[in-house]
């Protein structure tokens, strides 16, 4: 596996006036300058460890929706970029399977936290 490595890093403190109960900024960051495999590696174990655990689930949904806004703005600064376009579509991805998995659940969760941040 090639290693690529991304000058751009993403791990807020807080964000719009959230305070974070975990680290999956720093789990995802990590991931992002390994590659794609273990972008997904990490959701897939972030998921098992919190699927019980409600607002830590949220919490992924959320962290997944700010890193499709930030790896999407890069890519709108810098087009020439592919890798740019390509780490916001695997957010994205992984962002769809999670709200399909709680969907299929009856997760009790509110429309305003599953929106797009734009």
């Amino acid at each position: 596996m090639t290693t690529v490595f991304l000058h751009h890093y993403f791990v807020p403190q807080k964000s719009y006036g959230y305070t974070y109960l975990t680290n999956f900024h720093e789990e995802f960051d990590n991931a992002d300058h390994i590659g794609i495999e273990a972008i997904k590696e990490t959701f897939h174990r972030l998921f098992n460890q919190c699927k019980e655990n409600g607002p830590l689930v949220e919490e992924l949904s959320y962290v997944l929706n700010l890193r499709i806004a930030f790896w999407d703005e890069k890519n709108l600064k810098e087009p020439s970029n592919p890798k740019f376009l390509e780490l916001a579509t695997i957010y994205l991805d992984l962002y769809e399977w999670l709200r399909r998995y709680l969907l299929s659940k009856n997760y009790p969760f509110t429309r305003k936290r599953w929106q797009i941040i734009e």
